[in-house]
């Protein structure tokens, strides 16, 4: 049986990956652009992902795209409602984008997207209760209970907003947010500021972490401490069997795993401790995960 392709559009707050997935979830090509900044009518995010669409589509025939973004959104209506990374309010994007490539568009979060592709065929399968925490340039969750994945109408898993007494100002303009310490972002801009006058990625950080670099420890002490105070929160509340991470900081993998494990042997008491775990998928369970959705509008 020959395969059919969507194409998976997933809009981060650094940067777009876009990729053709077959229908048995291989990604057969991948890209990545910088998303645009201040971009707040998405004009420029849109002309980016058609051009993009319009490329791959003479390469194989694309039946339908599968468009993720963070934030609060109204799935069922195509909305953004708020994105803080991105700076879109109240954004019909879903519109926009079919408006503009004239192909079916699924539209959803993209950490419960990202959940979906770990819940079908990652590491959630065959589990009830779960949290899939992948750490990129924002932070937020995604909460499966009962086997299903919570919405709460687009509200459900903003975790990157609970107060964990942090100092740096978050882009929701409160202070003490668990993402303004412990995502992607906030790790390279504590680095920087402490002594490094350039941007140095996350993955150069914890390289310098291994190699007993001070600052660097310093900073990912604190983001895993961080993370470790939220985890405690979500674990005495929801109870998860597993608690997984993705995104571009779970290639880390037991460095980023241990010291929050550690923490909490020491802070919990009464509470069932759940496993941690790495997503299988990855950093790219958000790009099947998309697909999915996308070959699910088809199907």
């Amino acid at each position: 049986m020959s395969s059919r392709y969507v194409v998976a559009v997933d809009v981060g707050g650094t940067e777009i990956k876009i990729a053709v997935v077959d229908s048995h979830f291989n990604i057969y090509s991948q890209t990545s652009t910088p998303t645009p900044k201040a971009d707040r009518t998405a004009a420029e995010t849109i002309r980016i992902i058609a051009t993009q669409v319009k490329k791959l589509s003479t390469a194989q025939p694309i039946e339908a795209v599968g468009l993720i973004v963070p934030g609060t959104l109204d799935e069922a209506a195509g909305i953004a409602r708020w994105a803080g990374n991105l700076q879109w309010e109240n954004l019909p994007i879903r519109d926009l984008l079919q408006d503009a490539i004239d192909i079916p568009v699924a539209f959803g979060h993209d950490v419960r997207t990202a959940a979906l592709a770990e819940l079908r065929s990652g590491a959630a399968q065959g589990i009830k209760d779960a949290i899939f925490i992948p750490i990129g340039t924002g932070i937020a969750a995604a909460l499966i209970i009962n086997g299903e994945i919570q919405s709460a109408q687009g509200n459900a898993g903003e975790i990157g907003h609970l107060n964990v007494d942090g100092k740096r100002l978050c882009v929701c303009g409160k202070v003490g947010c668990l993402e303004a310490v412990s995502s992607a972002l906030a790790i390279s801009s504590a680095y920087a500021e402490l002594g490094s006058a350039v941007s140095t990625s996350t993955e150069k950080i914890y390289g310098l972490v291994t190699s007993g670099d001070p600052l660097a420890t310093q900073v990912w002490k604190s983001a895993t401490v961080a993370m470790s105070r939220a985890c405690e929160v979500l674990i005495t509340v929801l109870a998860p069997e597993v608690i997984i991470f993705g995104g571009g900081l779970s290639n880390a993998g037991e460095m980023l795993l241990r010291p929050i494990r550690n923490d909490l042997d020491s802070s919990l008491t009464f509470q069932q401790k759940p496993r941690l775990e790495i997503a299988k998928h990855g950093s790219n369970a958000g790009v099947i995960g998309c697909a999915m959705i996308a070959f699910d509008l088809i199907a």
